[in-house]
């Protein structure tokens, strides 16, 4: 929802401040000298949110899953000093699944539905995975989209 406010600053001139602010995405402002401007701009740019064409260049669609969890590996992973072989190869997996998509295509869903290809797998020792092996390679891409340490 855009907001207009005018203001009227010492030497008299008038200027129009605009916020837009929609729920889940960061508030955008300008300030225009005349009211049609202002109008014209906030339509436009409540607009452009609302149809995902305002924040084109944000990281998380420039950057793939796969450089998100290579960044991980190399700079996180070393200063966890226990399981890091296994760590690595839950994330190696994730990245050989999902790594191609941009950081914000991937979604709870699609994690859920790369879960249950998991849970259903077969190990190299021809037994279905246990849940609790499930259950760290979920920890492990959920720790990575966390960028904890």
């Amino acid at each position: 929802m855009a907001n207009i406010e005018k203001r009227t600053w010492q030497d008299g001139s008038i200027t129009y401040r605009v916020k837009v602010r929609l729920k889940g995405f960061p508030a955008q402002q300008a300030t225009f000298e005349r009211l049609t401007d202002a109008r014209r701009w906030a339509q436009q740019t409540e607009s452009a949110i609302r149809e995902g064409r305002h924040f084109k260049t944000t990281e998380s669609k420039r950057r793939t899953l796969g450089e998100m969890i290579d960044r991980y590996i190399k700079d996180i992973i070393p200063t966890k000093p226990k399981n890091v072989k296994n760590r690595t190869l839950h994330l190696n997996w994730w990245k050989s699944e999902l790594g191609e998509y941009a950081l914000a295509e991937v979604t709870p869903a699609l994690i859920a539905e790369h879960r249950d290809k998991l849970s259903s797998g077969i190990t190299r020792f021809g037994e279905k995975r246990s849940p609790s092996t499930v259950i760290r390679y979920m920890a492990a891409i959920e720790n990575a989209l966390q960028m904890r340490k």
